[in-house]
């Protein structure tokens, strides 16, 4: 007769989930906007106000706090200094006008996860293989500075410090300069031997809610083609110039607005297509726009696809510049291929989340997330919570205290699992 064994778990108590309630709500008091959003761009004043809050946080539970040259910011529980960290975190900076749940929720849950089981540990003597460590990782959003996700891809060293450094906001400021004016410009790189990453997000999207589920489990993520157009034109006088005689740099940005939403009709679901934002020169009612800056997106689960799009789009480009004797050209080109999270990771976060009772599924990321980023590195697991209606990047976007709960004795209990048992996902 065989006896099968069920691994302990560690959640967090009563006193823990009310430390992350208050925490969180300090943490949205700061840079909250009238309709209760948030406004909270990364390297801003607002952005230096709540990394003081949690950098006071960790400091107050015995956590090393170190920040790196991009501001990276880390809170370290170090049980054995030649052991390895299994890491945890998200982002604590917002699109404008945006809500206080996306990536602040995933730092602030992982603050809280892993002062919990350090305490825990203490009090029982033991003594895991891995450490542990929370991660507020810079400008994870790309609103002030682009690309997105320069921290973690400068800590993987997908992106050169330099480069980093050098991206500027809509008035010139420079990355770098944004970080020294609010004290976290950190020095050099923070050298951690990784053994795993756990990020838990709001989903963004309303599969959970649809299907009546606490957690999902990311297992494949979407490809990502994303492209900075400029068209370039002759600023002149709006009422004296002849129609025929104008270089409009706007309207070859319009026509080729209509063609990116365009492609995505052509492929349904299959395709998400955007320009989220234009940069336009002079901007003056009474100009001739010369210079007009689109940022075109493309997102699929098939990378394939999204190369003929993009050829597709570059033919229309030729055309618009033609139609609208203006020129253009392409600043930036990025693509972010499709990726399989880690098989052993989810599995173990799977079997966790059915341990605790949890209503747990599969899920799929459209959304760029950081994970991402350390996923071509390291083993990573990322994990969802439902979101209200599927709203995100809006002040209307909403997340349960019973969901932002559940989601935090998840993290807490796979964080257990991850450190104490590092062999259960490799």
């Amino acid at each position: 007769m065989s006896i099968s064994f069920t691994p302990e778990l560690l959640t967090p108590s009563e006193q823990d989930i009310a430390s992350f309630e208050a925490l969180f709500r300090h943490s949205s008091a700061i840079g909250a906007t009238p309709a209760g959003g948030l406004h909270r761009l990364a390297a801003s004043v607002e952005d230096g106000a709540v990394r003081d809050l949690f950098a006071t946080w960790l400091t107050e539970r015995g956590f090393e706090v170190r920040v790196d040259a991009v501001g990276n910011m880390f809170g370290l529980i170090t049980f054995n200094p030649d052991a390895p960290y299994v890491l945890c975190g998200s982002h604590l900076d917002s699109q404008p006008s945006a809500g206080r749940f996306d990536g602040v929720y995933g730092v602030l849950a992982g603050a809280v996860a892993v002062a919990s089981l350090a305490r825990q540990l203490r009090e029982r003597g033991e003594v895991p293989p891995c450490n542990l460590a929370v991660v507020n990782w810079t400008n994870e959003e790309g609103a002030r500075f682009q690309p997105s996700l320069i921290g973690s891809s400068v800590f993987t060293g997908d992106l050169a410090l330099q480069d980093a450094w050098a991206c500027r906001d809509g008035d010139g400021i420079s990355l770098k300069q944004a970080l020294q004016q609010i004290g976290y410009l950190g020095a050099g790189r923070v050298e951690l031997e990784i053994a795993g990453y756990v990020e838990i997000h709001v989903e963004q999207g309303d599969g959970l809610e649809r299907d009546g589920l606490a957690i999902g489990v990311v297992r494949d993520t979407w490809a990502a083609l994303k492209q900075r157009i400029r068209f370039i034109g002759e600023q002149n006088h709006t009422g004296p110039t002849p129609m025929v005689a104008r270089k409009d740099a706007l309207l070859a940005a319009a026509h080729a607005i209509t063609a990116v939403r365009a492609e995505a009709d052509l492929h349904g679901p299959q395709l998400h297509s955007s320009v989220g934002r234009l940069e336009i020169y002079p901007n003056s009612p009474n100009v001739v726009p010369s210079r007009v800056t689109l940022h075109v997106e493309y997102r699929s689960p098939d990378t394939e696809l999204l190369a003929a799009a993009g050829d597709r789009l570059d033919a229309s480009l030729k055309a618009v510049a033609a139609d609208t004797s203006t020129s253009y050209e392409v600043e930036s080109h990025a693509l972010r291929e499709s990726t399989h999270m880690h098989h052993g990771f989810a599995e173990l976060a799977y079997s966790v989340g059915q341990q605790l009772g949890l209503p747990i599924g599969n899920s799929v990321t459209v959304s760029g997330h950081d994970a991402i980023s350390l996923s071509r590195h390291y083993p990573v697991c990322l994990l969802f919570i439902p979101s209200s209606n599927g709203v995100s990047h809006n002040e209307a976007e909403f997340t349960s205290d019973q969901d932002m709960r559940n989601g935090l004795r998840m993290l807490t209990a796979l964080l257990y699992r991850a450190c104490s048992t590092p062999n259960a996902y490799r």
